[in-house]
């Protein structure tokens, strides 16, 4: 069996919580999964400020335990939508890492032309347009559509969060998305009434993470650690 470390690499224990429950369809005979978070890191991620202190965490957090002699994870996946330090996290981790920001990406590619991404805040979308623009897929952003609210504004609040995904999801649209990718892991909580929330096809990155590291693992794809990874 192998073993897939989540990673949240916040402090939220509601939003550890929501990404346990989305993930737990995925253990089985072949996979087991479990779900941590990092306790001295801001509890939500809303800033590049907050990204460096997650990934400071994490890198820690990586290293603690790789040091501690064989790493116990055949799998990683960072569950936060912004990617947090990515680059650096891979370059740390002696096993396959992705995130879900990159997993969800990858999938929308496969599932459609333009993608728009749901995020909360504002300030998420000058966020989000720079890391879509340094993963080099400008050209397949629809748009980047916002709540307008903190993160917060919606963790309690699921009905709060579909109304906001509903109207968000309909700009998109407009904007000539034809797939949604869910720009936070908190909305992860509404993952199992997605599709009665747009009319187009809506990826929870959360969910596509632990699609994407299985396959990577049932392939034997390893990182490479010629170049960027290094």
């Amino acid at each position: 069996m192998k073993k897939l470390l989540i990673i949240n690499p916040n402090s939220s224990d509601k939003m550890t919580r929501d990404i346990r429950n989305t993930v737990s369809y995925g253990i089985d005979k072949e996979f087991s999964i479990y779900v941590t978070r990092t306790p001295n890191s801001p509890e939500v991620l809303e800033s590049f400020a907050d990204y460096t202190e997650a990934g400071r965490e994490v890198i820690i957090f990586l290293r603690e335990m790789a040091g501690r002699g064989t790493f116990p994870y055949d799998g990683v996946l960072l569950a936060c939508m912004g990617d947090p330090c990515l680059y650096g996290v891979k370059e740390v981790c002696p096993v396959p890492l992705i995130g879900i920001a990159e997993a969800g990406i990858s999938t929308a590619l496969l599932t459609g032309y333009k993608f728009s991404i749901l995020a909360s805040s504002n300030k998420a979308k000058p966020m989000m347009e720079s890391m879509v623009m340094t993963y080099g897929l400008t050209a397949r952003l629809a748009s980047v559509e916002t709540f307008g609210v903190p993160i917060e504004d919606f963790m309690q609040d699921e009905e709060r969060l579909c109304t906001y995904i509903r109207d968000a999801s309909k700009r998109a649209v407009s904007h000539g998305a034809d797939v949604l990718l869910l720009g936070c892991a908190g909305m992860t909580a509404v993952q199992d009434r997605l599709s009665e929330l747009s009319d187009i096809p809506v990826i929870d990155p959360v969910k596509a993470g632990v699609e994407q590291l299985k396959a990577i693992l049932r392939g034997g794809f390893p990182v490479s650690r010629n170049g960027l990874y290094a």
